[in-house]
C-alpha cells in the first residue's frame, strides 16, 4: 500500500498581535486594561487549498517567499492543525521542512539518526544497517560523533536530507532547506529524489528551482498569498508563475515581461530552426543548423537590444543556451520587422523533439519580451540515440 494525500478546502488562520513587549515602554503599555489594547488581527496564511496526490505521483509547489508554502507543508506533516478543512494522509511519511527540525542539539549526529528514524517507526536493526549509507551520503563522517549544535547550516541540511531519504518513505516532503547546501550536494539530492520518484515514492517538493519542478514533478501547484493561483502540468504552471514574476517586476518600475499581445512594443513573431545540409531541411545529430528569430517593433524608433535563445526538451530540461546578452551581440530592432539569425556548424543534439524559448533584452539588460515554446524542431538520426547530446568518439583497443 503506497502513500495517498488528500487536502480538501484547507485553511490556516493566525492571530497577529501588535502589542508584543519589545521594550520597557511597550511592557508598561501592556499593563493597560485589555479593553483599551488593540485586538489581534486575523491573518489567513493558507486559504481554501485543495489537491490530491495519488500513489507514486509527485507535486511541486512554487510561489514567492511568504506565499504560504511552508505553512501548507507544516499542515501536511501535522505539525500544525488546519483552522478549516481537513487532510487525509496514508503511508509512511518522511519530511524535511525546517533546518534542524527533529534534531536534539546536545546529541551527536549518529544519535540523532537513531532518534529521527525511531520517531518514524524504523526498527533499531534497520537503522544500524543503513547507518553507514546515511553518513556517507551526508558527507559528514569526520563529525558524525560531534553534537549537532556545532554543525553548520549546511551540515544540518545534509544530515536531515540523508535521514529523510534513507528510511524508505512512501511519501517524501522536502522544503527549500536544501538551498543552504552547495551546488554539488543540491544536485546529488535532486538525483536521489528523481531515483525515488522512479521507484514509486510519492513526493512533495517546494523549490525556487523552477527547472527542477518542471523536470522532476508530475504536477505543480502555484500558491500566492495563501491561495492557489495555478494547478496542473508543471510546465504550464511554471510558465504562469514566471509571467506573474515579470508583471511584478514591471509594477516595481523595471521593464515589463511583454508577451505577444496587442499594444506590446516588442514582439517575437516567429522562430524557425532549419538544417543547412539537406534540401528537405531535416536535422540530423551533428548537422549544421540555423535559428531564425523574427521580431516586430511596434514603435517609431529603433530599439537596441539583445536576443537570448534557450533550447530545451519538452519535459523542461534546458540543454543549450545561446545568449546575445552574454556575448554582447547588440541588435538594432528597427520599426517594423527585424530578422535575427544564429548559425551553428554542429548541432550536437541526440534524436528527439526540442522547443525554443526566446527572451529579448534592451541595451541596459532589462527584459522586453519573453516567449516560451516560440518554436519547435525535431532532430532525427539514422541510428538509435538517447540522452541529450551527441558525443563524437572513437573506439580503440588499449
Amino acid at each position: 500500500m503506497g502513500a495517498h494525500v488528500l487536502a480538501e478546502n484547507v485553511s490556516k488562520q493566525f492571530q497577529l498581535r501588535r502589542d508584543r513587549a519589545d521594550s520597557v515602554g511597550h511592557l508598561l503599555l501592556q499593563m493597560i486594561p485589555r479593553r483599551t489594547r488593540p485586538e489581534p488581527e486575523p491573518f489567513w496564511a493558507v486559504k481554501d487549498v485543495s489537491f490530491e496526490i495519488q500513489q507514486g505521483r509527485s507535486l511541486g509547489i512554487v510561489g514567492n517567499n511568504g506565499s504560504g508554502k511552508s505553512t501548507l507543508l507544516k499542515l501536511l506533516t501535522r505539525t500544525m492543525q488546519p483552522t478549516e478543512g481537513h487532510i487525509q494522509l496514508s503511508g509512511r511519511m518522511s519530511a524535511l521542512i525546517e533546518l534542524g527540525a527533529g534534531f536534539h542539539p546536545d546529541f551527536t549526529g549518529r544519535e540523532n539518526i537513531v532518534l529521527n528514524a525511531s520517531i518514524l517507526g524504523i526498527r533499531r536493526r534497520e537503522i544500524e544497517q543503513s547507518m553507514d549509507e546515511i553518513i556517507d551520503f551526508a558527507e559528514i563522517r569526520p563529525f558524525i560523533d560531534v553534537p549537532v549544535k556545532y554543525y553548520s547550516s549546511g551540515m544540518h541540511a545534509r544530515l536531515g536530507f540523508s535521514v529523510a531519504v534513507h528510511v524508505q518513505p512512501q511519501l517524501l516532503i522536502v522544503d527549500e532547506v536544501l538551498a543552504v547546501g552547495d551546488e554539488a550536494f543540491q544536485q546529488k539530492c535532486m538525483d536521489r529524489i528523481f531515483a525515488m520518484k522512479r521507484a514509486g515514492t510519492s513526493i512533495i517538493l517546494v523549490s525556487h528551482d523552477l527547472g527542477s519542478i518542471e523536470r522532476l514533478m508530475d504536477d505543480a501547484l502555484w500558491v500566492d498569498g495563501g491561495v492557489v493561483r495555478g494547478r496542473g502540468v508543471p510546465r504550464d504552471v511554471v510558465h504562469s508563475y514566471r509571467s506573474f514574476l515579470g508583471e511584478t517586476t514591471a509594477r516595481d518600475g523595471l521593464a515589463p515581461d511583454v508577451k505577444e499581445t496587442s499594444g506590446a512594443s516588442i514582439m517575437v513573431k516567429e522562430v524557425a530552426v532549419r538544417g543547412l545540409n539537406r534540401p528537405e531541411q531535416s536535422i540530423a545529430p551533428g548537422d549544421s543548423a540555423s535559428i531564425y528569430v523574427g521580431i516586430a517593433n511596434a514603435t517609431a524608433a529603433t530599439i537596441r537590444g539583445y536576443v537570448d535563445i534557450s533550447i530545451r526538451r519538452p519535459d523542461g530540461l534546458e540543454v543549450a543556451e545561446i545568449s546575445g546578452l552574454r556575448d554582447q551581440q547588440l541588435i538594432e530592432m528597427i520599426p517594423g520587422s527585424t530578422d535575427v539569425e544564429v548559425r551553428t556548424s554542429e548541432l550536437r543534439l541526440a534524436s528527439g523533439q526540442y522547443e525554443v524559448d526566446v527572451t529579448i533584452f534592451d541595451d541596459q539588460g532589462r527584459r522586453l519580451a519573453s516567449v516560451q515554446s516560440a518554436g519547435a524542431f525535431r532532430v532525427q538520426g539514422h541510428e538509435r540515440t538517447s540522452g541529450v547530446i551527441l558525443v563524437p568518439h572513437q573506439w580503440r583497443r588499449s
